[in-house]
């Protein structure tokens, strides 16, 4: 005889029942489930904000820094160095090198990151030696050096200059319907159909406004290529000496000495990665290099030593409206403005180099 059933294990049953059905959906939804993990990010990032560590003496910035961008902008694991005027390096570091706080081991300073579009520094430096050098100005047009650029259907191509694509101020628009963001949308321009810039339109007259650019970016890693007669990363890696380095330029597959990333696709598949979602071959010379903080600080300290122009220098002839934020670019990057929400930036930023994830 079967035993009545109690209220008690009625909801019991319930319980079972809605539980299993409720991994199962997650288990089934992969997109689902990536918008889950992407909600608990608030505790994952409190446990990451509180395992931090510094080198000795380290300013308290540094690690009010790494905090607030773990807090707030979507970024777990961190490095940050600085180089003081006199030399002297500090550096910290937080979170944790797996996907699950308190799971996997602490974030040390070596420990590899994908340094992303920090990446056109090392474009951008490589740029205005080769201009030092006399092989290149800032007003030398790309299709003399490109000659796959011959008849364009749109002229004003022809007519696209370094200091353009240096500035993002070159015409491409990565936000209209044809943009060219590189990141797998529509055909791949640069590095393998340069031809194609024939058949472009571009989304507004040269100079004439900003848009930030990965296809400008690739482009000079073609210039640089070129002009030196060998691919662009091995350029690189000979030019800033990477064989005493551990920087690398990466690919579609995790390295072994890589944390892991809080990325996730929540489009209509679910289902794409930080090694899957980028065409890391094309983005070379626009967001291909990886290493950790220490490394990434030592080399643009270098780079920001050299005479001008260099990555701290503005070009005094550009028409943009420095009054507006991220309107106007420097030769590699965007001049300091003030933030209420950053007050320790104001005495740290012409000296700061550092990278999160």
């Amino acid at each position: 005889m079967f035993k009545a059933l109690t209220i008690k294990d009625a909801i019991i049953l319930i319980l079972l029942v809605s539980l299993v059905v409720v991994i199962g959906y997650f288990y089934a939804n992969n997109q689902a489930r990536n918008i889950l993990w992407l909600k608990t990010y608030p505790v994952r990032a409190e446990l990451s904000a509180r395992n931090i560590s510094c080198s000795d003496n380290s300013p308290a910035w540094l690690a009010d820094i790494l905090q607030y961008q773990t807090r707030n902008n979507n970024a777990p694991a961190n490095q940050i160095a600085y180089i003081e005027p006199n030399g002297t390096l500090y550096y910290c570091e937080n979170g944790y090198v797996g996907k699950y706080p308190l799971l996997s081991d602490s974030i040390t300073a070596q420990m590899r990151f994908r340094y992303a579009s920090v990446t056109k520094l090392w474009t951008a430096d490589a740029v205005l030696d080769l201009i030092k050098a006399d092989k290149l100005t800032l007003d030398t047009k790309l299709s003399s050096v490109l000659s796959e650029i011959d008849v364009p259907k749109d002229a004003r191509v022809n007519n696209i200059t370094i200091g353009q694509l240096l500035t993002h101020r070159a015409g491409f628009d990565r936000y209209s319907v044809f943009g060219q963001d590189m990141f797998g949308i529509g055909k791949d321009i640069c590095p393998n159909h340069i031809d194609e810039l024939n058949n472009l339109t571009l989304g507004f007259d040269p100079d004439t406004q900003t848009s930030y650019s990965n296809l400008g970016y690739c482009l000079l890693g073609e210039v640089i290529s070129r002009l030196n007669n060998q691919p662009y990363t091995d350029s690189i890696a000979q030019q800033y000496h990477f064989s005493d380095s551990t920087l690398e330029f990466i690919s579609d597959k995790p390295m072994t000495d890589e944390i892991a990333y809080n990325y996730v696709e929540t489009g209509l598949t679910g289902h794409a990665d930080i090694y899957t979602a980028f065409d890391y071959d094309g983005l070379a010379s626009a967001a291909g290099l990886s290493g950790n903080a220490i490394e990434l600080a030592r080399q643009v300290h270098s780079m920001a030593d050299k005479t001008a122009p260099n990555i701290l220098s503005i070009d005094p002839k550009s028409a943009c409206d420095t009054t507006q934020i991220a309107e106007c670019y420097g030769y590699a990057m965007l001049p300091y403005q003030h933030s209420p929400i950053c007050p320790w930036c104001i005495t740290a930023m012409e000296d700061y180099w550092g990278y999160r994830h």
